[in-house]
């Protein structure tokens, strides 16, 4: 399936030793999705719409997905629905 790449809104807490975790993320459309679990984190590429940063392994309803820090701005990658 082809995806493109969503730049998002995120909230995300910071920990006094620095530490990231994303809490919830906001869509293009405004839709809110918080995030139930943090499975992983780790430097990686995006190997389906590009791009290199952090990738966060997370649980959305049920469902995981990569959430991406690029350099400060966060994206996910999105399935193109024709």
């Amino acid at each position: 399936m082809e995806c493109r790449k969503v730049y998002v809104d995120v909230t995300l807490d910071v920990s006094s030793d620095g530490s990231v975790r994303p809490r919830r993320l906001i869509y293009e459309d405004g839709t809110i999705y918080p995030i139930d679990q943090l499975k992983d984190v780790r430097r990686a590429a995006s190997t389906k719409v590009g791009g290199i940063g952090i990738r966060y392994t997370v649980m959305i309803r049920g469902h995981e997905s990569y959430l991406f820090d690029e350099s400060g701005r966060w994206f996910v990658e999105a399935k193109i629905v024709s």
